[in-house]
């Protein structure tokens, strides 16, 4: 019995050993099991990856568009806005929308005018009231349009904006709070060649060193020369460059007004001066009218007879030289 009792005392403490022996020896990655359970991909699952706001769609090319990019990039910039929620709005520099519609300006695929259905035409207005409340602030025109539409320059993008524009001047909106930019946007022709939100507008600090630039760039005063006869003038290169020159400055400030003024030496008395000068005023003016397609509220005759020389009428070069037309832009 004493030798069964130490047999058995052997073999327990033998059995002991070689399990904590066993234990010792095996790997870690097998010893502990993890705490939380690392989620596994069930069959053709696809990990889920980071969402990303593609603010300006990349272009495609191909061999006959490569030599167009740059036309189509120059005056395209990022929308501020992912471009999937564009709406017809106008938002603050804090992101605080000024106002909202159902529905927005429509265009139309490769055609530069732009239509506003009934429902949102006081926008224009509600624009100029908020830049009246806040004097230091301008508002941007961000115009819409698709790589898929004509290469033009400027690009259809601006030329849309050009005709938003054209509406908030005709209601006194200063043109030089006016910013516009265009932005590409792919796919905006799918089922038609309609698409119904063209435009969002937003409001920033007012540029100071851009408004002094476009103001100092504008022109004051002008003076032609056209050839002066006694039943008038007749149209010579120098009023066939101010016609030009006119165009230009109307379709930047459609709402200016332009004073034609005519001046004469000092030969004969001031009362028939006067209405020479006046004569030769109105005859540029409708020359202009004419020429011009301009409206007729926009050209306005005077005269300053003999009052304003600009030379002493002493000689015959002198009095030529008064004999003119100055062109004041307001």
């Amino acid at each position: 019995m004493r030798n069964f009792l130490t047999a058995f005392s052997v073999f327990i403490i033998w059995s002991v050993f070689g399990l904590w022996i066993y234990s010792w020896i095996q790997p870690e990655s097998v010893a502990a099991k993890p705490l939380i359970e690392v989620p596994t991909l069930k069959k053709n699952q696809q990990p889920v990856q980071e969402e990303k706001v593609i603010i300006e769609p990349k272009i495609p090319t191909s061999k006959n568009q490569n030599a167009t990019d740059n036309k189509i990039k120059k005056d395209t910039i990022s929308s501020p806005i992912p471009i999937e929620n564009l709406k017809f709005s106008a938002k603050n520099s804090e992101g605080d929308i000024i106002f909202l519609y159902d529905e927005g300006i429509s265009i139309t695929k490769n055609i530069k005018d732009v239509f506003t259905p009934e429902s949102s035409k006081d926008y224009k207005y509600k624009i100029n009231s908020f830049l009246i409340q806040h004097p230091n602030l301008e508002v941007h025109i961000y115009s819409i349009y698709s790589p898929q539409e004509n290469v033009f320059t400027p690009n259809i993008g601006i030329q849309r904006a050009q005709e938003v524009e054209k509406e908030l001047i005709a209601i006194g909106v200063p043109p030089e709070k006016i910013v516009k930019k265009s932005i590409i946007k792919n796919s905006i022709f799918i089922k038609d060649e309609h698409y119904s939100n063209g435009f969002f507008f937003t409001f920033e600090e007012l540029d100071l060193e851009r408004v002094t630039k476009i103001i100092n760039s504008q022109p004051k005063i002008r003076i032609v020369y056209p050839k002066f006869s006694e039943s008038g003038v007749e149209v010579n290169d120098d009023l066939k460059s101010l016609l030009v020159d006119l165009k230009q400055y109307f379709k930047d400030f459609p709402n200016k007004k332009v004073y034609i003024v005519g001046h004469t030496d000092n030969v004969g008395n001031s009362s028939d001066n006067y209405t020479m000068g006046l004569k030769y005023a109105k005859h540029v003016r409708w020359y202009l009218i004419n020429k011009g397609g301009f409206n007729r509220s926009s050209i306005v005759a005077r005269s300053k007879g003999e009052l304003e020389p600009l030379e002493i009428d002493e000689n015959r070069s002198g009095r030529n030289y008064n004999r003119r037309i100055e062109v004041i832009f307001k």
